[in-house]
């Protein structure tokens, strides 16, 4: 087993051309997306406290909650003042507002001062956080019903994540997404484990099933770790990107690219055909991805939130932002977990086809 290990490593570290392409690619994709996205994920530093004003309508589903989310956005630097009666975008102006939010019965609309963007930014966020939080709760009838017939949502405590600029965001997400296409790396070794009958004649040896599988996906594991590393390091020192808990952070990527590898192997043995793996691989990521924010920032993705869960690259997405900006994430636990999953998954797959197709060559 270890002689094929070393034979594969060597295969792969041989083709030049695809090792540059998985150290280069996220480089580059990383440096066009966070471009294009500068504007909308418009970073802001820190400000103790700004002011800002709201407008409740009667029978709102604010109204139950509305001393509540005040606190928490004293807790996230967002003083807030209600005004009962007058126009937003004068209120804005007269009374020197960062902001003004008027919250409507099944809606709210965010007005921004242009002399306070990133006031704004933080306003706008702050607010989709706190109406997901209560659309939840109604939705999972956790919010009671008071005597008078208002909504009163209880809610306990609104998770304020401050904004991501653009080369954090996607210097982190675009080595998520070219991790998931490791089994790219094994190309030349599955073409030339094809070519020359390798499994065949291993069959008459003393390697087991899972010694061959191993002797596969653990060198590419280990070549795709060495180029999502470079890769990682470049960004970081080109673009300047933050990455959080490193421990945490390199965690999450090895099992990204554990489940996969495991994923791509498992493809391959079910198809025999590398360019059939491919295909399917490139589209069922890419289905995932774009659930997860690979192509659009999933802060503001018009998805919703239990359609992105069944992405598992949403879950790592999500887990390494947060752990980038706040230095901790609720689903970190949970993308561990979904990772762990499917590369075990896929392994048994894969073992079991391999069984499947030697026991019909004996019976042939």
């Amino acid at each position: 087993m270890w002689y094929l290990i070393k034979n594969n490593l060597k295969l792969m570290f041989r083709n030049k051309i695809i090792f540059a392409t998985m150290v280069f690619g996220p480089f580059f994709v990383v440096g066009i997306l966070s471009s294009a996205f500068e504007e909308l994920m418009k970073s802001y530093e820190p400000v103790e406290e700004f002011q800002a004003g709201y407008q409740i309508e009667k029978g709102s589903l604010w109204e139950g909650s509305i001393e509540t989310i005040k606190e928490a956005g004293r807790e996230a630097g967002i003083k807030l003042s209600e005004y009962p009666e007058g126009e937003p975008e004068e209120l804005v102006r007269n009374n020197i507002l960062a902001g003004f939010v008027k919250l409507g019965t099944d809606k709210y609309t965010v007005y921004e001062n242009v002399d306070n963007e990133t006031e704004g930014v933080a306003l706008e966020y702050f607010f989709s956080q706190c109406l997901k939080e209560i659309s939840s709760q109604v939705i999972y009838q956790e919010a009671p019903i008071t005597a008078s017939g208002t909504l009163k949502v209880p809610v306990e405590e609104i998770d304020y994540m401050p904004a991501v600029n653009s080369k954090d965001y996607y210097g982190i997400i675009e080595i998520v997404y070219f991790s998931c296409m490791g089994i790219i790396c094994m190309a030349g070794v599955l073409a030339s484990e094809k070519k020359n009958g390798i499994g065949i004649k291993f069959q008459i040896t003393a390697l087991t099933d899972l010694q061959f599988y191993t002797a596969k996906w653990l060198p590419a594991v280990l070549v795709v770790a060495a180029e999502m590393g470079i890769s990682a390091v470049l960004s970081a020192v080109v673009y300047g990107i933050h990455w959080g808990n490193l421990f945490i952070s390199a965690l999450l990527i090895l099992l990204v690219i554990m489940a996969g590898i495991s994923y791509g192997l498992m493809l391959y043995s079910v198809s025999g055909n590398m360019a059939v793996t491919v295909i399917i691989l490139f589209s069922s990521v890419f289905f995932m991805a774009f659930l997860g924010g690979c192509f659009e920032t999933y802060m503001y993705s018009a998805f919703s939130e239990d359609l992105k869960n069944i992405s598992p690259i949403y879950h790592a997405n999500r887990a390494l932002v947060e752990n980038s900006c706040m230095g901790h994430s609720e689903y970190t636990l949970s993308s561990i977990l979904y990772l762990f999953a499917i590369s075990a998954a896929c392994t048994c797959t894969t073992l079991l086809a391999g069984w499947a197709v030697k026991r019909g060559r004996k019976r042939g």
